[in-house]
């Protein structure tokens, strides 16, 4: 996926990215924290309600999701393999192996960490512009040289995706057969396609160099100055405050009292 940016006035798009970036990391901690899948469900849902809030087409959520279920699948299936603990509530038995509803828990908070990670990243990148991007990553003391290759990156995602369409459309319109199912066949074809892509992007490659060398991009990176400038607003101290304040409480009963575990709400019925 490429790096997509919906332009807005919300509150999301109003934060400051460094208060994102933050936020986002204690989204990661919340997540690693809380192991009880119902938990994890409440952080995706109240991710789904961001989306909202930011004015992001319900749309774009729903397929990101749909796309990645086979993933979200393929975790609940490989943990049944993993060996019950003691006293495990037997499910069903699978090829011989016993599934338990332990192992299915584990398989299910897996995905839902993978579901959420994806999600948040895909809302910190639409709520936030490339340009915004640059200047936080210089104000987090990355080198200039690193954030301006980060960026030139994002925004050559697009451009590489329509390229290779284009050659696709090309070489269809030339008879070329593209479309097979045979996994061996369909490698052979998209040679066709992936050649061309790669010498298109290296000489836009060669084309951006020689465009930042044209404009003294390699004198004095350390006194270069930003046309765009970012400055963390009482909005953001207040949102930073909330989460934190979250972010805390929830690890401290989660390490200290032992909420929030694989069965903290499913043992409650068992």
């Amino acid at each position: 996926m490429g790096y997509e940016y919906f332009p807005g006035n919300s509150l999301l798009h109003r934060l400051d990215p460094r208060t994102k970036f933050l936020i986002f990391l204690m989204i990661v901690v919340l997540t690693v924290s809380i192991a009880d899948p119902v938990g994890i469900f409440a952080l995706l849902v109240l991710t789904a309600i961001l989306y909202r809030v930011a004015g992001i087409p319900g749309r774009k959520l729903r397929n990101m999701i749909v796309s990645l279920l086979p993933v979200f699948a393929l975790f609940i299936f490989l943990n049944w393999f993993i060996v019950p603990p003691k006293g495990a509530h037997l499910l069903f038995t699978l090829f011989g192996l016993p599934i338990t509803i332990e192992t299915t828990m584990v398989g299910v908070t897996g995905g839902l960490r993978f579901l959420l990670f994806i999600c948040v990243a895909r809302l910190l990148t639409m709520t936030t512009s490339i340009a915004e991007l640059l200047v936080a990553l210089v104000k987090l003391k990355v080198p200039k040289e690193v954030a301006t290759s980060l960026g030139i990156g994002f925004s050559s995602v697009a451009i590489l995706i329509d390229k290779i369409n284009t050659v696709r459309e090309a070489q269809i319109s030339r008879a070329a057969k593209v479309d097979v199912k045979n996994p061996f066949k369909k490698l052979f074809a998209l040679i066709p396609i992936i050649v061309p892509a790669i010498y298109l992007t290296i000489l836009r490659g060669m084309d951006v160099a020689k465009a930042l060398e044209s404009r003294a991009f390699t004198y004095n990176p350390a006194g270069r100055t930003m046309r765009k400038h970012i400055k963390l607003k009482t909005i953001d101290y207040a949102f930073l405050t909330v989460w934190l304040i979250f972010t805390v409480v929830v690890a401290f009963l989660r390490f200290k009292y032992g909420w929030f575990d694989y069965m903290f709400t499913i043992g409650r019925f068992l």
